[in-house]
């Protein structure tokens, strides 16, 4: 067995095994170097299905690209003048050192102040866009965590303004899907319903069955019961196995079953802990209410007996978990959890005496 963890359950890092994704990083980077227009993606799952170690992967490539100016943005106040303030570093580089001393600089006549949003940026960003496209480069722009806010609305409108333009400009933005659907629907910033969507599917079983083999002395049975217990989800596959490598090397112990055994419980609760409360936190009461339901009663017309709701108002729930991933229908009418002990998480959120007890 290897003498350094290989796994990284880190959230947002690249691991140094990075499953089924490669082909989807090279795809989206050829079609961003070939395309004739700007364009924008959104890359978007569960909590943990890997939309930032996606997006880093991307940077890291496009950062050997001659022509890409490549510019990382926060979503923040102030996000078009820290793009003009970025892309003036990378396309005036003989000028860049200037911000280095000075509190401000001015080009065309235009002051880029520090600390806040400047008048007349969209004067600035064009100015800037037509340098670039002179010098037959183009500009990647990556936003992780993206919401409806009045940075994302000012930075869209403007995005909108330069692909008007036709300069070749591309954005790539990570969020959780429902946030994406939020800004995909606000009635100014519709265009951006034509965005790709990249949805972070399931890792292949086959994968992580390999992977795991390759890790753990080639213990098929160890490694094929490891891939069960993660049901595809990226920060288990990274989880259990930095878990499992760890409890190995300090044990000095051969993979088997028996010790497998031993690390669910850990693996169980740092899966509640790290990944299963901050989502269930983000839902509503309502939203909380359906998933504990359809615990004991998946089927829809059940569903809507238990919670006293006719079917209009209980689909519209059910909908909504099939949006953020967390739910997806197995039969006519029914549905199972898609995460991994996901239906244990939301058992213990019902049990008074559990530490993850969540009163609805």
């Amino acid at each position: 067995m290897q003498t350094k963890n290989p796994f990284n359950p880190t959230f947002g890092d690249v691991p140094n095994i990075f499953l089924d994704k490669q082909k989807q990083v090279d795809e989206l980077i050829q079609t961003i170097q070939t395309s004739d227009f700007a364009r924008s993606f959104f890359i978007t799952g569960v909590r943990g299905s890997g939309k930032t170690s996606f997006l880093t992967k991307i940077s890291e490539q496009l950062q050997d690209d001659p022509n890409c100016y490549l510019i990382d943005l926060i979503n923040e106040n102030g996000i078009l003048t820290t793009l003009a303030r970025k892309l003036y570093h990378q396309n005036g580089s003989k000028l860049s050192e200037l911000f280095d001393s000075l509190n401000s600089i001015s080009i065309g006549g235009v002051a880029i102040e520090r600390e806040k949003e400047i008048p007349n940026i969209e004067i600035m960003l064009e100015e800037l866009m037509q340098s670039v496209a002179t010098k037959n480069k183009y500009v990647v722009i990556t936003i992780d965590e993206v919401s409806n806010s009045k940075a994302i609305q000012s930075f869209a409108k403007e995005f909108n303004a330069l692909k008007r333009k036709k300069y070749p400009i591309y954005v790539i933005m990570t969020g959780l899907p429902d946030l994406i659907l939020d800004i995909q629907n606000d009635d100014k910033l519709t265009f951006l319903l034509r965005s790709e969507k990249i949805e972070m599917q399931p890792l292949s079983t086959q994968d992580i069955v390999f992977a795991y083999q390759n890790v753990f002395d080639n213990n098929f049975e160890v490694a094929n019961q490891m891939a069960k217990r993660t049901c595809g989800y990226s920060y288990a596959f990274q989880l259990q196995g930095y878990i499992y490598f760890n409890y190995l090397q300090n044990k000095q112990a051969s993979p088997s079953i028996e010790n497998l055994n031993d690390i669910f419980k850990q693996y169980q609760t740092m899966l509640f802990n790290n990944a299963y409360l901050k989502i269930f936190s983000g839902l509503s009461d309502t939203d909380r209410k359906y998933l504990s339901t359809i615990a004991d009663h998946p089927i829809f017309k059940n569903t809507v007996k238990a919670m006293g709701k006719n079917g209009s108002y209980v689909s519209q729930y059910r909908r909504r978990m099939l949006e953020r991933h967390l739910i997806i229908p197995v039969n006519h009418g029914e549905v199972a959890y898609t995460l991994p002990l996901f239906k244990e998480f939301i058992k213990e959120t019902q049990n008074p005496d559990s530490e993850f007890y969540w009163s609805l």
